[in-house]
């Protein structure tokens, strides 16, 4: 395992780092919404040609490189939303990758290079992302099939130019999970009302239907029946990446609160002179730097193929996002009232508290860890 990033790396993630900045001045005049703007920035990068073959018209697949870009931007971006955005195509690009037909791939690897937004529908009111128990259902008829069902909380669901959807087979084998690819305006699929938000409001989510929608053979994701398999392997890139956004999302901010404290005085002194503010700051960083170290050991245990990739990449997710939403709380207290103002502070609290949930619950991401501790030790789930 490689300790220390390459300077090619270094220069990637300082070059992002940079992009992050503008992309954070240019949204302070942008109205509520999706960054269409930032997300066309990113893709007139190159970002996506990194982990996508020369074949299928990128530079290569160099996920380590994609890692340096993504940590980049999450170090001066100061909100999640557009992260959020990268990380869902991320998982999309790894699905057809690993399981894509080469005329999956070639079409949409191909308008995900053009600025193509994707979305997953995993989620559903009754069963939240419980895979095993989800009502959404996918017949057989003629040479094709029949999706019926809904999804929720699906991150690009208002604005997606397709969908991979996670879906039960009606067909009575016990291993009954599939992954089906839905273009916008494929005839049955339909849009609810956008969600409205505490926080994360530039990131735009929303519940679908599918009334009797047609799904090709050829639209179907790797092998059938084998989906939940398939998609746990394709998020636990998400999970970890998750991690990674979280744990360097306060960069500025400690940055700022340090300036602050050193200027702002109480009892005839700074106050980074009082070891209560010393506190949350030493706390809030040890939290981002152990953190650090867990994502790096995840995403090398996923890019190596690790049995223990699956238990890593949740406890990655675990630990920064509830770092993160401690962090983006204390650093409230720490400006006092001011932080309880409408601000960069108030707002990061409220992005922040949405990573209790983005990418899996806590509960969720605990019963994932007992699992996986219990397939590490050869003892049925």
């Amino acid at each position: 395992m490689n300790l220390s990033w390459s300077d090619d790396h270094l220069t990637l993630r300082e070059e992002y780092r940079q992009l992050g900045l503008q992309i954070a001045e240019a949204r302070i005049t942008v109205s509520e919404g999706f960054d269409y703007a930032g997300w066309q920035r990113l893709t007139d990068s190159g970002m996506w040609k990194r982990v996508i073959p020369p074949a299928y018209g990128g530079t290569g697949e160099d996920w380590w490189g994609f890692t340096a870009a993504l940590e980049g931007l999450a170090m001066t971006i100061r909100t999640p939303e557009l992260l959020l955005s990268i990380i869902a195509q991320a998982g999309m690009v790894r699905a057809l990758m690993l399981y894509g037909s080469e005329d999956q791939k070639d079409r949409y690897l191909t308008a995900i290079l053009n600025g193509a937004i994707s979305a997953t529908g995993i989620a559903e009111p009754g069963t939240g992302t419980d895979v095993r128990s989800i009502a959404t259902q996918l017949t057989a008829l003629g040479d094709g099939y029949r999706l019926v069902g809904s999804k929720y909380n699906i991150a690009h669901a208002p604005i997606a130019d397709f969908i991979m959807v996670v879906t039960r087979v009606a067909d009575g084998s016990k291993q009954n999970v599939a992954l089906v690819l839905i273009d916008k305006g494929t005839p049955g699929l339909a849009h609810g009302e956008p969600d409205s938000k505490l926080g994360n409001r530039n990131l735009p989510t929303g519940p679908l239907y599918f009334d009797d929608v047609p799904v090709p053979s050829t639209q179907v994701l790797g092998q059938l029946g084998k989906g939940l398999q398939q998609l746990v392997t394709i998020i636990s890139l998400g999970r970890a990446y998750y991690g990674l956004v979280a744990l360097n999302l306060p960069t500025p901010f400690v940055t700022d609160a340090l300036e602050y404290a050193a200027r702002r005085k109480s009892f005839d002194s700074t106050i980074d002179n009082h070891q209560y503010i010393q506190k949350r700051l030493v706390d809030l960083t040890i939290g981002m730097e152990r953190n650090r170290w867990m994502v790096y050991a995840a995403l090398h245990q996923l890019f190596t193929h690790d049995p223990q990739a699956l238990l890593s990449c949740s406890i990655a997710k675990l630990c920064s996002a509830q770092d993160f939403i401690d962090g983006a709380l204390s650093l409230l207290k720490l400006y006092g009232s001011l932080g309880y103002h409408e601000g960069l502070i108030s707002q990061l609290v409220k992005d922040a508290l949405g990573f209790a949930a983005v990418g899996g619950t806590e509960e969720m991401h605990q019963k994932n860890i007992f699992n996986q501790i219990l397939r590490l030790h050869g003892t049925p789930a």
